[in-house]
Protein backbone atom coordinates (compact mmCIF):
# COMPACT_ATOMS: atom_id res chain seq x y z
CA UNK A 1 0.00 0.00 0.00
CA UNK A 2 1.05 2.98 -0.71
CA UNK A 3 2.12 5.50 1.98
CA UNK A 4 -0.43 8.63 0.96
CA UNK A 5 -3.26 5.72 1.17
CA UNK A 6 -2.38 4.14 4.43
CA UNK A 7 -4.64 5.92 6.89
CA UNK A 8 -7.04 7.25 4.14
CA UNK A 9 -10.69 7.30 5.60
CA UNK A 10 -12.38 5.93 3.08
CA UNK A 11 -16.23 6.77 2.98
CA UNK A 12 -18.76 5.22 0.62
CA UNK A 13 -21.66 7.15 -1.26
CA UNK A 14 -24.29 4.25 -0.51
CA UNK A 15 -26.04 5.26 -4.02
CA UNK A 16 -27.83 2.09 -6.03
CA UNK A 17 -26.15 1.25 -8.81
CA UNK A 18 -27.26 -1.63 -11.92
CA UNK A 19 -24.22 -2.74 -13.39
CA UNK A 20 -23.64 -3.60 -16.82
CA UNK A 21 -22.60 -7.24 -16.82
CA UNK A 22 -19.93 -6.15 -18.64
CA UNK A 23 -18.28 -3.67 -15.77
CA UNK A 24 -15.12 -4.22 -14.90
CA UNK A 25 -16.49 -4.97 -11.61
CA UNK A 26 -18.26 -8.05 -12.72
CA UNK A 27 -15.83 -9.55 -15.24
CA UNK A 28 -13.23 -10.79 -13.15
CA UNK A 29 -16.15 -13.21 -11.68
CA UNK A 30 -13.54 -14.75 -9.09
CA UNK A 31 -12.84 -11.53 -7.27
CA UNK A 32 -16.95 -11.05 -6.90
CA UNK A 33 -17.03 -14.24 -5.07
CA UNK A 34 -14.00 -13.34 -2.83
CA UNK A 35 -14.44 -9.89 -2.22
CA UNK A 36 -18.11 -9.60 -1.65
CA UNK A 37 -19.56 -12.83 -1.35
CA UNK A 38 -21.71 -12.64 -4.65
CA UNK A 39 -21.60 -15.61 -7.26
CA UNK A 40 -22.52 -13.82 -10.69
CA UNK A 41 -22.70 -15.24 -14.05
CA UNK A 42 -24.69 -13.49 -17.21
CA UNK A 43 -27.29 -16.18 -18.06
CA UNK A 44 -27.83 -15.36 -21.71
CA UNK A 45 -25.12 -18.32 -22.02
CA UNK A 46 -26.61 -20.57 -20.05
CA UNK A 47 -29.77 -23.06 -21.81
CA UNK A 48 -32.82 -21.97 -20.41
CA UNK A 49 -33.88 -24.62 -18.45
CA UNK A 50 -30.51 -23.94 -16.28
CA UNK A 51 -31.08 -20.01 -15.57
CA UNK A 52 -31.77 -19.09 -12.17
CA UNK A 53 -32.02 -15.05 -12.46
CA UNK A 54 -32.87 -14.49 -16.29
CA UNK A 55 -31.69 -14.12 -19.93
CA UNK A 56 -29.83 -11.22 -19.04
CA UNK A 57 -29.70 -10.28 -15.26
CA UNK A 58 -28.29 -7.16 -13.85
CA UNK A 59 -26.33 -7.12 -10.26
CA UNK A 60 -27.28 -4.28 -8.15
CA UNK A 61 -25.29 -2.47 -6.21
CA UNK A 62 -25.74 -0.35 -2.89
CA UNK A 63 -23.04 0.86 -1.64
CA UNK A 64 -20.48 -1.76 -0.97
CA UNK A 65 -23.41 -4.52 -1.27
CA UNK A 66 -24.71 -6.31 -3.95
CA UNK A 67 -28.10 -6.72 -3.27
CA UNK A 68 -30.33 -7.91 -6.32
CA UNK A 69 -30.27 -9.04 -10.12
CA UNK A 70 -32.71 -7.30 -12.23
CA UNK A 71 -33.38 -9.05 -15.47
CA UNK A 72 -35.17 -6.58 -17.18
CA UNK A 73 -35.80 -5.97 -21.07
CA UNK A 74 -36.70 -2.30 -22.58
CA UNK A 75 -39.34 -2.18 -25.04
CA UNK A 76 -38.56 0.92 -26.65
CA UNK A 77 -41.48 0.72 -29.21
CA UNK A 78 -43.81 0.84 -26.52
CA UNK A 79 -41.73 3.12 -23.79
CA UNK A 80 -42.11 0.24 -21.43
CA UNK A 81 -39.88 -1.04 -19.36
CA UNK A 82 -40.38 -4.89 -18.17
CA UNK A 83 -38.76 -6.25 -15.36
CA UNK A 84 -38.73 -9.86 -15.61
CA UNK A 85 -37.44 -10.96 -12.80
CA UNK A 86 -36.39 -8.58 -9.86
CA UNK A 87 -34.49 -11.44 -7.51
CA UNK A 88 -32.89 -9.94 -4.14
CA UNK A 89 -29.95 -11.63 -2.17
CA UNK A 90 -30.12 -12.76 1.28
CA UNK A 91 -29.44 -9.26 2.74
CA UNK A 92 -32.03 -6.75 4.62
CA UNK A 93 -32.57 -3.47 2.91
CA UNK A 94 -33.15 -0.32 5.11
CA UNK A 95 -36.08 2.16 3.81
CA UNK A 96 -33.60 4.66 2.45
CA UNK A 97 -31.83 2.21 0.38
CA UNK A 98 -35.13 0.82 -0.89
CA UNK A 99 -35.99 4.33 -2.49
CA UNK A 100 -32.46 4.59 -3.48
CA UNK A 101 -32.86 1.38 -5.52
CA UNK A 102 -36.09 2.87 -6.96
CA UNK A 103 -34.75 6.54 -8.08
CA UNK A 104 -31.65 3.64 -9.52
CA UNK A 105 -34.76 1.57 -11.48
CA UNK A 106 -36.07 5.04 -12.95
CA UNK A 107 -33.07 6.57 -13.92
CA UNK A 108 -32.61 3.01 -15.76
CA UNK A 109 -35.59 3.58 -17.28
CA UNK A 110 -35.08 6.87 -18.48
CA UNK A 111 -32.02 5.87 -19.90
CA UNK A 112 -33.41 3.38 -21.79
CA UNK A 113 -36.04 5.68 -22.93
CA UNK A 114 -38.89 3.87 -20.60
CA UNK A 115 -41.49 5.89 -19.92
CA UNK A 116 -43.94 3.05 -17.68
CA UNK A 117 -42.16 0.14 -15.71
CA UNK A 118 -44.01 -2.79 -15.27
CA UNK A 119 -42.57 -5.76 -13.07
CA UNK A 120 -43.50 -9.44 -13.46
CA UNK A 121 -41.77 -11.20 -10.83
CA UNK A 122 -39.87 -10.70 -7.66
CA UNK A 123 -38.74 -13.09 -4.31
CA UNK A 124 -39.38 -10.36 -1.94
CA UNK A 125 -43.02 -8.90 -2.46
CA UNK A 126 -42.52 -6.35 0.69
CA UNK A 127 -39.53 -4.64 -0.95
CA UNK A 128 -41.49 -5.32 -4.81
CA UNK A 129 -44.17 -3.28 -2.38
CA UNK A 130 -42.69 -0.50 -1.65
CA UNK A 131 -40.49 0.27 -4.78
CA UNK A 132 -43.74 0.43 -6.87
CA UNK A 133 -45.32 2.41 -4.05
CA UNK A 134 -41.98 4.68 -4.65
CA UNK A 135 -42.48 5.22 -8.50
Amino acid sequence: MLPAYRNKKIELSNDAFILSPFDNLNVFRHRLRDFFDFDYQIECFVPEPKRKYGYFSLPVLIGDRFVARMDSKAGRKEKTLIIHNLHFEPVRLTKPEIARLTDAIQTFAAFNQCREIVFKKSNKKEYLKAIKAGL
